[in-house]
């Protein structure tokens, strides 16, 4: 009997199971008030999270930039995330409204953008299209009711 792929097999899963990367996380922890950070054109944008009377989490706009393109085709209170779902115990994928897709529609062009996110701390979430988002400079950081905007 060969006890190799046994072994190796008990140490990934101890391995895992030791984690607290690879907990559970609760979708609870997205509602809050978050602003935008890392696209220079929405950096600022301050969007609140909160489950909707069928109990999905959705996102609205609470606090615009001065980029004249967001002031030209966003509104507050205007939808930002349509939709999160959960991919794994602690990876989930976030779907945004694209800014203008009013227009990118007329053209039979994409009118949101999904992302793969993650919690990088309680404050902090990481999106990326392609690669881990933790490592991902496009970020939700919570933000401080204390500090002024």
């Amino acid at each position: 009997m060969n006890i190799k792929p046994i072994l190796v097999s008990f140490i990934l899963t101890a391995l895992i199971g030791c984690s607290d990367k690879y907990s559970r996380v609760d979708d609870e922890k997205f509602v809050g008030t978050w602003r935008l950070e890392g696209r220079s054109m929405f950096d600022g944008i301050t969007i609140e999270i909160a489950r909707n009377d069928n109990g999905e989490l959705i996102g609205r706009i609470q606090k615009l930039n001065d980029n004249k393109y967001i002031q030209m085709f966003a509104n507050i209170g205007d939808t930002w995330v349509s939709d999160i779902s959960r991919n794994s115990n602690f990876q989930f994928r976030m779907t945004e409204k694209k800014i203008a897709r009013e227009l990118f529609g007329l053209y039979g062009l994409s009118s949101s953008t999904e992302f793969k996110v993650e919690f990088i701390n309680e404050n902090t979430i990481g999106l990326s299209t392609g690669g881990d988002p933790t490592e991902s400079s496009v970020r939700y950081v919570r933000k401080d009711e204390t500090q002024a905007d």
